[in-house]
This record gives structure tokens, C-alpha cells and sequence, in this order.
């Protein structure tokens, strides 16, 4: 076997007949008319996939913005938001409720006595009762909205 044989093209450029070297713009302008329709093809699907991706973030931010105003929307009619302050959010309650511990903790003799005396029953190994609250709310009509109702 030759060693011209093994040896793949390595140098693209051919040197002239007259023996000078081919200037870096001339090797340059051959090298893209060679591989002109693959730079092409590259820079096509490199635009359409640009475009795919402008358009996919587009629309998901069209969603975002629709389920915002989606959200937040309730059919209102104008003489109601004219004329009516802002209601603060309404009153609610939480009762008292069984809490999972965490593994070697136990509820105190207070907690255990209150669930005895509220349901007849032994508190369940590892867990808690955790006393109800309540969320004060007001309205209008109770003259100041930022104090609970009495």
C-alpha cells in the first residue's frame, strides 16, 4: 500500500501552475463556492428554527397572559365598581385539626387532654392538636373595614 494512498485530502487548495501560493480571499471565495449549498441549507434550517422558536414563545406567553386576566376576572358591572369601596376579604374559620409529628416527638399533656376532653377519645401516637383560628374580615357596613366584627 501507498502512503498517498492513506492520506485523505488534507489541502483543499491547489497551488497554481505558475507556483505561487493562492492569496487567504481566493482560498476563501473557492472554499464557499465549494460548500455553497450546504452553507445554504444551514442557514435555512437555522432561520425556520429561530422562527419555530420565536412563535412557541410567543404563544406561551399569549397563555400566560390570558390565564392571568382569566384568573382574576369576575363579571362586574360598572355602577358596582363606581360607586362601592373595596371589600376587604371575608371572614372564615379553621378548626382545631390532628397534625402528623415528626418521628420521636410527642404532643404535650395539654394538647392530649384537649382532644380527650373534646372527642372521648387518647390523642393518636405521634401526632398533635392544633387549634382553629380565625381570619377577621370586615364590611362596609360594620363603619370600619379593617376591624373584625364584634
Amino acid at each position: 500500500m501507498n502512503a498517498s494512498d492513506e492520506t485523505p485530502e488534507v489541502n483543499d487548495q491547489a497551488t497554481p501552475v505558475d507556483g505561487e501560493p493562492t492569496s487567504l480571499a481566493e482560498t476563501s471565495k473557492n472554499w464557499y463556492k465549494k460548500h455553497k449549498p450546504k452553507i445554504l441549507a444551514v442557514g435555512a434550517v437555522g432561520a425556520v428554527g429561530l422562527a419555530v422558536v420565536g412563535v412557541v414563545a410567543s404563544l406561551v406567553e399569549g397563555q400566560d397572559t390570558e390565564r392571568q386576566d382569566t384568573e382574576d376576572s369576575e363579571p362586574v358591572s360598572a355602577s358596582e365598581t363606581l360607586n362601592e369601596p373595596r371589600r376587604p376579604p371575608s371572614a372564615y374559620d379553621v378548626a382545631d385539626f390532628l397534625r402528623k409529628l415528626p418521628v420521636g416527638q410527642r404532643a404535650s399533656e395539654a394538647k392530649q387532654a384537649k382532644y380527650k376532653e373534646e372527642t372521648g377519645e387518647d390523642l393518636p401516637p405521634g401526632h398533635t392538636l392544633v387549634d382553629g383560628w380565625s381570619f377577621p374580615g370586615g364590611s362596609p357596613e360594620d363603619g370600619n373595614p379593617d376591624q373584625p366584627a364584634a
